[in-house]
């Protein structure tokens, strides 16, 4: 009986983890870990309730495995992004995925916050992303004398309407520049290689995405620190940090029920278990069979097993 208890106790400790609340206890168990890490300038209050808006507006987040969900709040907490899926602010977004050992989350870095991680580099005068439409005149080059005209067309664009190209442009504070361009072709490329290729920002906020695309790929030729490099090409994880939040259990098994402790009650030599409702049945004879017990009336289809205790 101790065994099946257990299992049981098991079981319930996943259906809460599993749950928004069970989540929430989670991360609030996490949160010393998670803070620790975590810029001066952000508030723990702020991403805390930021944290718990994403998981209660995102019930399949309540599906994903528990390390990766708190792993994603700490990638946004070492990098100073807020999860922005309730304030739409695009600069970090926490999304589930399926993959062959079941649900996880993974922390997507938002057009926003690719530009906040270019600019705390200091050494940039300005950096920005635009997207180009058809009607807008557009035109560039490359090479000695770089150039690039966009004027929009100013008329409103259809629902659903993707540009035609999304480009960059960054002023260092020495006077040099650096730009890149990218058509559609080329956003859908790489769309198409995201794990969250049919959901999320890449539905709700596709320019925005597209943007980011160009600003990622421009990364390595930018005067950015390694973070910043090294989150643009960990981009889509669960931010690693999973070890760091493993060492010790989150969701504790629940102690068995007092009425089962062996030491009040000697155990049995063999027992049979109902496995429509659960019931058990104690003190069973050597020569006793299933079919013994199909009367039993404990529910309307019993169907018992003999197991040895």
């Amino acid at each position: 009986m101790g065994e099946l208890a257990t299992k049981a106790a098991q079981v319930q400790a996943a259906k809460t983890a599993g749950s928004p609340s069970g989540m929430a206890a989670m991360l609030e168990r996490a949160w010393p870990r998670i803070a620790a890490i975590m810029p001066k300038e952000m508030s723990s209050e702020r991403l805390y309730q930021l944290s718990l808006s994403a998981i209660n507006t995102t019930p399949k987040l309540g599906q994903c495995d528990p390390a990766s969900l708190c792993s994603c709040v700490m990638k946004c907490s070492a990098l100073g992004l807020e999860p922005s899926a309730v304030d739409g602010l695009g600069r970090a977004y926490i999304l589930p995925y399926k993959t062959k050992t079941g649900m996880h989350a993974q922390m997507i870095i938002g057009y926003k916050g690719m530009l906040d991680l270019a600019r705390r580099s200091g050494k940039m005068r300005s950096i920005s992303a635009r997207a180009v439409y058809e009607g807008d005149e557009f035109h560039y080059s490359f090479g000695l004398d770089e150039s690039l005209t966009h004027i929009p067309s100013g008329r409103e664009h259809e629902a659903g309407e993707k540009p035609t190209h999304v480009y960059m442009v960054a002023h260092f504070t020495d006077g040099g520049h650096y730009m890149d361009v990218m058509s559609l072709q080329d956003v859908e490329a790489i769309r198409k290689r995201s794990k969250a290729a049919t959901s999320g920002p890449w539905v709700t906020d596709y320019e925005a995405m597209a943007k980011k695309t160009v600003i990622r790929r421009a990364f390595p030729y930018l005067p950015v620190s390694v973070t910043a490099q090294q989150s643009a090409s960990a981009d889509e994880s669960d931010g690693g940090f999973v070890d760091m939040l493993t060492r010790e259990p989150v969701i504790e098994p629940q102690p068995a029920e007092a009425a089962e402790q062996p030491e009040e009650q000697a155990p049995a030599t063999r027992y049979a278990v109902c496995q429509g409702c659960g019931t058990v049945i104690e003190g069973v004879t050597a020569d006793a069979t299933p079919q013994d017990f199909e009367g039993a009336g404990c529910c309307d289809r019993p169907s018992y097993i003999i197991q040895e205790g």
